[in-house]
């Protein structure tokens, strides 16, 4: 099969022609129809950020496609099922991979990093990363819901534990930060409020159902800001992981106020105002990932017609260009928020 690999040490993807081994007996074989380009990706191909575990490296961990073979013991899934493919892996045997809650896993992965990923023409998977994808969602949109849209709706439905009418923040618009807005309007918020310090960012925002922006600029006080604008803030979503943001907004929170922490980041989290914190009872949590419900449930936010991904697809391109549309989502040319590798094109 044709794929995109990354060679050690190298800084960019190469496509070569790679075997396909025989399909597991708990696996399938998937042609990949569509594979979305993340952040993730640019922190391993052009930073050397993140580390694959295997080599040759197959990156993507937004994948769907359409399966073409099944393992022996495969019961859910058949040959010409659409699918969409979880991006967490998991050892599957564990008390949290039992009760549904993988990404708790203490072997949790990334597709694409942990064993090889969607950037290319086939795809062997284990059937429990599957996911039925509807014919009425193009493989482009159902692509992203493997992370893009499964790692915001966990941290704002389950960490987050958005609540109709509340005050949500996003502070970081970029690939899982517009999302977090789009899923805080499906979810009923009662105002959101997007902070970045993009301007392309924000007009994303306000796409994506954002009521009001805050464009940061050198030494603003982001919780200050929040607190004198709008009073308080229920639920703030920091997917930015510059933590002196998260740590003034402590004091923009509502009493039983959350903090969810999903954007990783290099400085401390020093926690001011202790006893604010304390008295008010505000919650800080972390986010990682998302874990058995979250796909299927946003197909149905989807198939309701109260999610809309159409949007989020920037555009379609083949897999040799994969190097280009890295770039260019690094760079933020033409403002986008997901770019999809069809390795068919």
């Amino acid at each position: 099969m044709k794929a995109a690999i990354l060679p050690v040490g190298k800084r960019a993807l190469e496509v070569v022609e790679l075997d396909l081994p025989p399909t597991p007996p708990k696996s399938v074989k998937i042609k990949v129809k569509a594979c979305g380009i993340c952040g993730s990706d640019i922190h391993l191909v052009l930073h050397g950020k993140m580390k694959a575990t295997y080599s040759p490296c197959v990156p993507g961990h937004e994948t769907s496609g359409v399966i073409t073979e099944i393992g022996e013991e495969v019961t859910k899934f058949k040959v010409g099922d659409r699918v969409v493919v979880s991006a967490g892996t998991s050892c599957g045997k564990c008390k949290h991979c039992l009760s549904g809650k993988e990404n708790l896993c203490e072997e949790i992965g990334v597709l694409g990093f942990n064993q090889r990923g969607g950037f290319a023409e086939y795809l062997l998977i284990e059937e429990r990363y599957l996911n039925s994808l509807p014919d009425s969602i193009p493989f482009a949109e159902g692509a992203i819901l493997a992370d893009a849209v499964s790692t915001p709706y966990h941290a704002i439905k389950y960490q987050g534990d958005l609540k109709p009418g509340e005050v949500v923040a996003i502070i970081g618009c970029g690939g899982l930060g517009i999302h977090a807005i789009a899923i805080a309007k499906a979810l009923g918020a009662g105002k959101i409020i997007a902070i970045d310090i993009d301007e392309g960012s924000l007009e994303n925002a306000k796409m994506y159902g954002a009521e009001e922006v805050i464009l940061v600029e050198k030494n603003m006080n982001v919780g200050k800001t929040l607190k004198e604008k709008f009073g308080g803030i229920d639920l703030l979503c920091d997917f930015s992981g510059f933590m002196p943001n998260v740590e003034n907004s402590v004091r923009a929170m509502n009493r039983g106020g959350r903090i969810v922490l999903v954007g990783i980041g290099r400085l401390k989290l020093e926690i001011p105002m202790p006893f604010f914190l304390i008295e008010r009872q505000i919650r800080i949590t972390g986010s990682y990932g998302s874990d058995r419900r979250a796909i299927p449930e946003l197909i149905d936010l989807v198939t309701s017609n109260k999610l809309n991904l159409e949007k989020s697809i920037t555009g379609i391109h083949k897999l040799e260009d994969t190097n280009e549309y890295l770039h260019a989502l690094e760079e933020k040319k033409g403002n986008p928020i997901r770019f999809i590798i069809n390795p068919e094109l």
